[in-house]
């Protein structure tokens, strides 16, 4: 499959393969868009004031918020691969706005596109996976970053059928994020979610594959997008490669052995190192 970028033009995007003329999205109010990016910053606002500057507390007051607990991501419910979503850095402001930024350029085109129900639907599947895979595959983090990835995958995907996203959305918009990931490949001092960008990306060019070519002539966009969908499902529950899932089987083993009950001292040492309230 030949991959193209979206044009930067409005212009050109009639001559392109099953694309049409520039077509105007409805005015519609990005209800979800904004509600997300007012939960992001209220409660970063709210754990950066309460802490008031002790990183240990704001730390703790994201955990309630939904953050997960990078040390022990198998033992946290199962809603917190999504809340995990909405919470950020608590040492930086540019983790926040960096990605408030993106989502505030790009979430109402999506919205108005494809309206604001499957818009939801599309965030909490999206960020759902792309955390399942980051948990399993690096380690638990935080972030909204992963989502934003999956509107850029499934915004290239997609703007042949919704010629509107062109209005805000560009070629050089794409350009810009995947440079930039290389540039988080190159820089493992940067800290990223690498696998829940990548996966993200996929998971959402793979959606609007299929949301562009439709259920017919996009099958198999729609049993790709499911395929991911179920691989996150699955890694959510069940990951032996990561040494924190294992060790937190472990730990409910009734008969570890010598070399598990080791490795379960340690971990069980720095739970109660960074989580106090960690039994």
């Amino acid at each position: 499959m030949k991959i193209t970028f979206p044009p930067d033009d409005i212009s050109e995007c009639g001559g392109w393969r099953n694309s049409r003329q520039y077509e105007a999205l409805p005015i519609v109010f990005p209800t979800v868009t904004y509600l997300i990016m007012l939960w992001c910053v209220a409660n970063h606002m709210i754990g950066f004031i309460h802490s008031n500057g002790d990183q240990e507390v704001f730390r703790a007051m994201q955990l309630k918020f939904g953050a997960m607990k990078i040390l022990d991501p198998w033992g946290e419910p199962v809603w917190k691969y999504l809340s995990t979503c909405f919470i950020h850095d608590s040492s930086s402001l540019i983790h926040l706005l960096f990605n408030m930024m993106w989502l505030y350029l790009l979430g109402p085109l999506m919205e108005r596109g494809i309206g604001s129900l499957k818009f939801l639907l599309f965030v909490v599947v999206t960020g759902c996976a792309s955390s399942a895979l980051q948990t399993s595959i690096e380690g638990a983090g935080v972030g909204f970053s992963g989502v934003v990835y999956a509107m850029v995958g499934f915004m290239w995907a997609a703007w042949p059928r919704w010629t509107g996203f062109l209005e805000k959305f560009r070629g050089s918009t794409v350009k810009f994020l995947l440079i930039w990931q290389v540039v988080c490949f190159i820089i493992p001092a940067m800290n990223v979610a690498n696998t829940a960008h990548m996966s993200g990306l996929i998971f959402g060019g793979t959606i609007g594959l299929w949301a562009c070519w439709g259920n017919v002539n996009g099958l198999k966009w729609m049993l790709t997008s499911i395929g991911i969908l179920a691989v996150s499902v699955t890694v959510a529950f069940w990951s032996p490669w990561s040494i924190l899932y294992n060790v937190r089987q472990w730990s409910q083993k009734a008969n570890p052995t010598l070399e598990e009950m080791q490795e379960i001292r340690d971990w069980k040492l720095l739970l109660r190192q960074y989580y106090p309230d960690s039994k």
